[in-house]
């Protein structure tokens, strides 16, 4: 039996000391019915089954101060799914709210023409939306996953890297997100043992080099703090906190450090009874101790969306080195070590203004994965591995409501996150009063306001700036529906012909595009000017698409629509090239002069006296009209300058950007679509 499990007397006796009678009757009368339909039945260790659902009850019970409910629910957890009891059987003997757990986390049995990886994406897409109805099923199925990591040596070698892979990705993800952190953290290290075996042996072997030293050096710090504390009449405990091996590998990996460079590999947690004691500690420690400039954070003040709440600062020891402290309530720590989900099923809905926040942000995430489209694992495990993680990012809205990110995420994530129809017509950025691109990356504390014109569409390329799932599926959905558009649109069939394969119209579709309606032609009238060809005829109504915006000059493509002409794309454009029915395809060239362009451009450059204005002259000295000007500077020594220009010709857009990049102290150049 491994060392971190416990048999069925010590499940029993722990029980019967943690629980009330009530309760305990309650949980003893799961036992022996998962006991008695279990029996008989052994686990790969040669173990009796029963002694998995006992220790999944008892992670619950001691890890994550769960009560008599979700710990029978624990008990009964494989019940169903691999004996004759029924459903029916279980909502006889314990009631609705039980049974509902257990069938929250049982299994979907094999499906035939279904492959292993659809049906474990078919079974985590189910336990999300159990989860949606009763927090609790998640928490039981993250016991589960404990238990079945620390025997997973029983399994043969591809079902442990599965089985890691999973954990790994979608898992501990969801213990990091609710707050679970011993949980998270013990998934990850398992799972780290089997996903990269060298790697995690090499980092064991180099903490447990110095490990004396460190735990010394430690204790010696704990005794000083203590000391200072009791002088201030401040009751504390003081625990000394080890780092795991996984979270370890990634600061190692991520920024290329020695072991002892990293910051909170040594710490100490430190535990009070009151809030104003935690500040009057984080006071102590900066006056004897000098603090890590940028290393303090306040999760009291501002907790994470998980509910997250302590101090944290580093500070430098008597030998140089930092040393990570936590600060917090006695309160604050139970949140930290068992998250919030485990109160969830026992406080009747009297939940605080914060505590709901988190749990419809937690729905509307399990909700948006659960009914996600992705029929792929990987596909699927890397968006929830990024959405689900802790190191995310808190800005706000305008009105001080507060939204979190996964870092790397930008200010059109955050339009999106507000409205998808925000995100659809974004413009531009107002972060902290600045107007930004909206590529611009988001900083924890960031006040973000959105500008948005109602004729503003958006480009394929955005996928490329979206960081988060729920965004990209958004711009996904809407691109996908003006192909839907095209293709019902469609009118006449096309063939193609000669040996050039180019693509050929027929008269009859150039009668129907000819009927288009007048509303649209007035409304175009501008764009239906332009001088294009359309399969050798001159007066089709075109239009020249927002996505890629051709200029005069540019390698362009058309495709017919019904009612508003041939839209018409540059060749390399994104949008046009994901079309696949050839069918809507007809050949377009410009023709002779044109009616001017719009075209947006950038200027990114180092700030100097009248280097706006050298911009401008450069511009000009093409006998170009700018419509629209502006710069701003971005307080970091640079400026950035953005201009709307009419262009007629491609040759005359290359030769402004030579002209503005042969200017001095410019850094980059570039044509904005749609941002």
């Amino acid at each position: 039996m491994p060392a971190n499990e416990v048999t069925i007397d010590e499940f029993l006796k722990d029980a019967k000391a943690a629980l009330s009678k009530k309760s305990y009757d309650l949980v003893m009368k799961a036992f022996e019915i998962s006991n008695k339909y279990h029996e008989g039945q052994k686990r790969l260790s040669g173990q009796p089954y029963v002694i998995h659902p006992v220790n999944v009850a008892h992670i619950i019970m001691h890890d994550l101060n769960g009560q008599d409910k979700i710990i029978a629910a624990a008990l009964l957890h494989d019940v169903v799914e691999d004996t004759p009891y029924t459903h029916e059987d279980m909502e006889n003997n314990f009631g609705p709210e039980i049974a509902n757990m257990v069938k929250g986390v049982t299994k979907v049995s094999e499906i035939k023409n279904k492959s292993k990886e659809n049906i474990l994406l078919e079974n985590v897409k189910r336990i999300l939306m159990a989860t949606i109805q009763d927090p609790r099923v998640i928490i039981i199925k993250l016991a589960d996953k404990t238990h079945n990591m620390r025997t997973l040596g029983f399994q043969p070698h591809e079902k442990q890297i599965r089985i890691a892979n999973e954990v790994m990705n979608i898992y501990a993800p969801i213990a990091s997100r609710m707050g679970v952190y011993k949980i998270k953290s013990e998934l990850e290290d398992l799972a780290f043992q089997v996903l990269e075996p060298e790697s995690y042996q090499k980092i064991k072997e180099m903490v447990a080099s110095k490990k004396t030293e460190r735990d010394l050096h430690i204790e010696e710090i704990k005794e000083r703090l203590m000391g200072w504390l009791n002088q201030g009449k401040i009751k504390a405990i003081i625990e000394g906190r080890s780092k795991h091996f996984y979270s370890i590998h990634k600061k190692l990996k991520e920024k290329d450090r020695k072991l002892e460079e990293i910051y909170d590999l040594r710490a100490l947690r430190i535990i009070t009874k009151e809030i104003q004691d935690c500040y009057a500690i984080l006071g102590i420690s900066h006056t004897h101790f000098t603090p890590v400039p940028g290393r303090f954070k306040d999760y009291i003040a501002t907790p994470k969306s998980n509910l997250y709440q302590s101090l944290h600062t580093t500070i430098i020891s008597t030998d140089g080195r930092p040393i990570e402290l936590q600060i917090r309530t006695e309160e604050m720590n139970s949140t930290a070590e068992s998250g919030i989900a485990a109160h969830w099923g026992y406080k009747e809905g009297k939940y605080s203004s914060l505590e709901q926040k988190f749990i419809d942000r937690w729905k509307e995430q399990m909700r948006f994965f659960a009914e996600n489209p992705t029929a792929d694992m990987n596909d699927f495990m890397s968006d929830f591995s990024n959405e689900m993680r802790d190191d995310e990012i808190i800005a706000f809205t305008p009105r001080g409501d507060m939204l979190d990110f996964p870092r790397g995420a930008t200010v059109l994530d955050f339009a999106f996150r507000v409205h998808t129809d925000v995100g659809l017509h974004t413009k531009a950025g107002k972060v902290n009063g600045k107007i930004v691109p909206i590529r611009t990356p988001l900083r924890t504390g960031d006040q973000v306001e959105i500008i948005t014109e109602k004729n503003a569409k958006p480009s394929p390329i955005w996928e490329r700036i979206l960081k988060t799932p729920h965004a990209r599926q958004k711009l996904r959905q809407y691109f996908r529906k003006i192909q839907d558009d095209l293709k019902s649109q469609t009118d006449g069939e096309y063939v193609r012909s000669g040996p050039s394969s180019n693509i050929a119209i027929s008269d009859k579709d150039i009668a129907n595009i000819r009927k288009t309606n007048k509303k649209s032609e007035r409304k175009d009238k501008q764009k239906e000017n332009i001088s294009i060809v359309v399969g050798g005829y001159k007066d089709i109504l075109v239009r020249i698409a927002n996505c890629c915006s051709p200029i005069p000059g540019d390698e362009i493509i058309g495709f017919i629509t019904r009612g508003r002409g041939v839209s018409v794309h540059k060749k390399t454009c994104e949008l046009a090239n994901s079309f696949t029915d050839e069918k809507r395809i007809v050949n377009v060239r410009w023709d002779g002069v044109n009616k001017p362009v719009p075209v947006r451009i950038e200027v990114k450059a180092y700030d100097r006296p009248r280097i706006y204005l050298e911009i401008v002259d450069s511009i000009t000295k093409t006998d170009t009209n700018i419509i629209e000007a502006g710069a701003s500077s971005t307080g970091q020594g640079t400026m950035i300058a953005r201009f709307q220009l009419e262009i007629e010709h491609l040759d005359q857009f290359e030769e402004i950007i030579e002209n503005i990049k042969s200017i001095q102290n410019i850094i980059q150049v570039e044509r904005i679509l749609n941002a």
